[in-house]
């Protein structure tokens, strides 16, 4: 279990930030190219000096039928290696979400999951981890209601999907064609963040110069974090896309920089 001693504040500033993550992540499960192992080894490796990682545990199927129907379940199931893969990805967006309760974290998991509905899936994704860790806090009585950033690239179409129904969530997908615009928009959707108990942002750094997206520079994804965490200190951010490799690790840490920023 995670022990949230070891991370906690010091004089004013977060030592370290909680980062659920597990060597399952470099699993080379069945996806495409670019969704590749390398992503969470050199993003596990450029974070070192300023994370606490932390084991998730595989989220239970009654947990992903609280978003996902049998049906999609079934479908994952049959291999083997990705089920229990996306599992422990979901395990370690929930871990985040309860360790949010008390301090900001940042879930490096793998597969991604914005892209998986109710009862369909794709662009990568199984299980939409940021719902079910949401819906597992609301269950349990944690949370009343919660907000969803979404910053990646392409729309979170399996959030959406999941969540529209839901009065006890708000989902705000934040889009431009300019990094101006964008910054703009992700202050703008933060604007009532005050009112939810807690705030889970799905992070794709696709978004990035370099990346598909080509819109955003690495300090963008400090000031971005250092916005969302200032605004409402239970926080969590877990992991979406970022294709870029070789830039991929400096823009994580640039985005947990500002989380720690936010917390002076």
């Amino acid at each position: 279990m995670f022990d949230i001693g070891r991370a906690l504040w010091f004089k004013g500033v977060m030592k370290k930030i909680p980062v659920p993550y597990s060597e399952d992540f470099l699993t080379d499960y069945r996806t495409v190219d670019c969704e590749n192992p390398e992503r969470a080894w050199i993003i596990q490796s450029a974070i070192r000096e300023i994370a606490d990682f932390c084991e998730p545990s595989l989220c239970s199927r009654s947990d992903l039928l609280l978003c996902h129907t049998e049906s999609l379940i079934n479908s994952v199931e049959i291999d083997a290696e990705v089920y229990s893969v996306a599992r422990r990805a979901a395990g370690g967006a929930i871990m985040a979400a309860e360790i949010a309760l008390k301090q900001p974290s940042f879930a490096l998991i793998r597969p991604p999951g914005h892209h998986a509905g109710r009862n369909f899936n794709g662009g990568f994704c199984f299980f939409n981890n940021m719902t079910i860790a949401l819906y597992v806090l609301l269950s349990k009585g944690l949370i009343r209601n919660a907000l969803i950033i979404d910053i990646d690239l392409h729309y979170g179409n399996g959030t959406e999907d999941i969540v529209k129904d839901n009065p006890q969530i708000m989902f705000r997908n934040i889009h431009a064609f300019q990094r101006e615009e964008f910054l703009k928009k992700v202050e703008s959707a933060l604007s009532d963040a005050t009112s939810y108990d807690i705030i889970g942002c799905s992070a794709g750094f696709d978004t990035y110069v370099h990346d598909w997206g080509g819109i955003l520079l690495t300090d963008d994804y400090c000031e971005i974090a250092r916005m969302i965490t200032s605004a409402n200190p239970h926080t969590f951010t877990i992991l979406e896309g970022g294709y870029y490799i070789s830039d991929l690790g400096k823009n994580v840490v640039s985005y947990l920089k500002g989380i720690q920023e936010a917390c002076l």
